[in-house]
């Protein structure tokens, strides 16, 4: 069963080949990809009721999901004031608190049928209003949690006549994934496809908590103590799926493994804390430089796709 029935006049006007790709955009948020703010959502270009898949054909999508998804790294961020700009020139549409799932809202109409939606704005941050030219690139206002979101992030919609398109492959449900398309930001080019994000590293002593994790407030060193009697890798991964290969690992400066697991995950999870500790074996650590690393492994479209990151403590 489809998820949305689309109406005979739309379905036309998608097929005028005039249509194509008519429009360059600016990536939505003005911060650092795979540094300060992930992709980890995606249109959902699968027709059917329960399956799910995002332009690369892998499962980064909610069913039925309509919009992007730009994450921030933790829950502290939202404090940062991270811009949300105008994807493309045009005329704002709405600029308000709508409340309901969106909350702090920007529309902006794009003339020949195109329109974009921005949801989850900060409260009290909005630059714009009603009736107002922009240009692209300009600020809307700040990324933020309004609306049905435990998370900061930006929701992310591009539409054409009624009809959502996905900004990485310019398809559109109807269409399907391919697990490649014509991207349709400024230059051509989409950022690196990540099945999974491992957003926020680093090295501790003692426990903490998950919650500590989430909201960015895990103190992380970069030196310690040889008489430390543990330390520990954690780590946030954002967009887990059920099935997905973790793998831990902590090296000695000598490059010999200390410590290392395989985890897989047993459901999924938008945000994936983890935590792995490592007791001293000797009386002291040796001194020098111990590296912890975390990756993600996940079969796309009959690839195996692995991404994670590393982190250093020195021990003296």
């Amino acid at each position: 069963m489809a998820k949305t029935c689309q109406t005979l006049a739309v379905i036309f006007a998608f097929l005028i080949p005039s249509i194509a790709h008519a429009i360059d955009l600016r990536f939505p948020v003005a911060c650092r990809l795979m540094d300060h703010c992930w992709v980890t959502n995606h249109v959902d270009l699968e027709n059917r009721e329960g399956i799910t898949k995002d332009y690369m054909c892998g499962d980064k999508a909610n069913d039925g999901s309509k919009s992007t998804h730009i994450s921030l790294a933790s829950r502290s961020t939202f404090n940062q004031n991270i811009p949300v700009i105008a994807a493309a020139d045009g005329i704002i549409k709405v600029a308000k608190n709508v409340g309901g799932f969106c909350g702090v809202r920007v529309a902006i109409d794009h003339d020949k049928g195109w329109e974009s939606s921005y949801c989850h704005l900060k409260n009290g941050s909005l630059q714009v209003q009603k009736g107002q030219h922009v240009r692209a690139g300009q600020i809307l206002g700040a990324v933020g949690m309004s609306g049905e979101t435990n998370w900061p992030h930006l929701s992310y919609a591009l539409m054409r006549n009624g009809m959502i398109f996905d900004p990485f492959s310019n398809r559109t449900s109807l269409e399907g994934c391919s697990g490649q398309g014509t991207p349709m930001w400024a230059g051509g080019v989409n950022p690196l496809y990540e099945p999974a994000n491992v957003t926020s590293i680093g090295f501790t002593t003692g426990s903490t908590r998950n919650n500590d994790i989430h909201n960015g407030t895990v103190k992380s060193l970069s030196k310690i103590s040889t008489d430390t009697s543990q330390i520990s890798l954690w780590g946030l991964i954002m967009n887990v799926r059920s099935g997905d290969k973790i793998d831990l690992e902590i090296k000695t400066p000598s490059g010999r493994v200390l410590n290392n697991a395989q985890v897989t995950a047993e459901r999924s999870q938008n945000y994936y804390p983890v935590f792995f500790p490592t007791l001293r074996q000797n009386f002291l650590w040796n001194t020098g430089i111990y590296t912890g690393k975390m990756t993600i492994t996940r079969n796309v479209n009959g690839n195996k796709i692995t991404v994670g990151k590393t982190s250093k403590i020195e021990m003296y």
